[in-house]
């Protein structure tokens, strides 16, 4: 039972499609860390059941429950197939029809119904089944966003999601405000949307999804981060490792399932950048305590047109780690400097791996 303070009622299903993507479970279980992490709405009262604990019983249970509590905002996500007669779960198809009186019996005014639907060789047109449309349609209040699910490989941004997924969560974590919500600035429904179209478009040229029905723009659905910082993250020391590595401790609260950065480079005394990188870190929980290790090839001082020859003559090189905690916004959650001196690994007859 949802707390009197709730505002939205949340439930992510995640269930292998034929045929399986293997992102249907990962995309539900981002989308409701999304909304139990710093950037969901106080209170949000949410359910995720994917894989074999998504069953007819479970599903049909996470929608009784909703029907029974008085928040303002319900919102459905599902990841895997659905058809004419209805979503297809675990253990069977709970079907439209049951579907439907499951929406018209949950109390909130202000309803979102977003689907990643893996689907076989179907036109465009053909991808969102019938009984979706006309429950948008019946339903007062009802809204829904629906793509067909193509999964991002790896080596690219989101791997391991839906695209329409990797999409939506990446807007709701970086796109401006444009709802006024419990006193904050909030990511609205339609501005979700239109920003994932845009990162749709711009990253996999994909002009037609997502499709949307229904009256979008005042469901606010996720804390926005440019109008304000959320949370707080300290670096808290470094630890030089061999070559050019080093493990760096740092904490980061409140900002649970907040995806955070921490980009690294090195320089030499002249402030020149020797080389660079970052690592997403999301934390697991509103106290997050952790260590990254971090390293560059050992060819960035040993091929320098100064220090290659220092190192060459036995001598050692003072280099510096700057490193930088950063939110999806670019804005600076701590910036920490440490120094470090470089002396030349010892030579031998194995070809350097650095």
């Amino acid at each position: 039972m949802a707390p009197p303070s709730a505002s939205h009622r949340v439930v992510c299903l995640g269930v292998p499609g034929a045929p399986q993507l293997g992102c249907e479970e990962a995309n539900a279980r981002d989308v409701f860390h999304l909304f139990t992490g710093a950037l969901g709405p106080p209170g949000t009262v949410a359910t995720c059941l994917v894989g074999d604990d998504a069953t007819k019983k479970a599903v049909n249970r996470a929608f009784d429950a909703a029907s029974h509590e008085s928040t303002p905002f319900f919102m459905v996500y599902f990841s895997g197939r659905a058809s004419e007669q209805g979503l297809h779960v675990a253990d069977g198809c709970i079907g439209a029809d049951a579907l439907a009186r499951h929406f018209e019996r949950v109390a909130a005014p202000s309803m979102l119904f977003v689907l990643d639907l893996v689907v076989g060789a179907v036109p465009d047109e053909d991808v969102v089944p019938k009984w979706v449309e006309a429950v948008a349609r019946a339903r007062k209040g009802m809204r829904v966003a629906a793509a067909r699910a193509t999964r991002i490989g790896a080596g690219t941004e989101g791997a391991g999601r839906a695209r329409f997924t990797g999409a939506l969560l990446e807007a709701l974590q970086t796109s401006d405000g444009d709802v006024e919500f419990q006193g904050a600035k909030y990511i609205s429904d339609m501005r979700a949307l239109e920003q994932s179209r845009a990162i749709l478009q711009r990253r996999w040229h994909a002009t037609h999804l997502p499709v949307r029905m229904g009256p979008f723009g005042d469901f606010p659905l996720a804390r926005c981060q440019a109008a304000a910082g959320v949370g707080k993250g300290s670096i808290r020391g470094v630890a030089a490792g061999t070559r050019l590595s080093a493990t760096v401790r740092y904490s980061i609260e409140g900002r649970a399932h907040v995806p955070t950065t921490l980009h690294y480079a090195l320089e030499d005394t002249s402030h020149e950048v020797l080389g660079e990188g970052e690592v997403i870190v999301i934390p697991d929980g509103d106290v997050f305590v952790g260590r990254q290790r971090i390293r560059l090839p050992s060819r960035v001082l040993a091929e320098h047109t100064v220090w290659g020859p220092t190192l060459e003559l036995g001598e050692r090189v003072h280099v510096r780690w700057r490193l930088t905690l950063r939110d999806a916004r670019g804005r600076t959650l701590d910036r920490r400097v440490f120094g470090h001196e470089y002396a030349a690994p010892p030579k031998s007859g194995r070809r350097s791996r650095g």
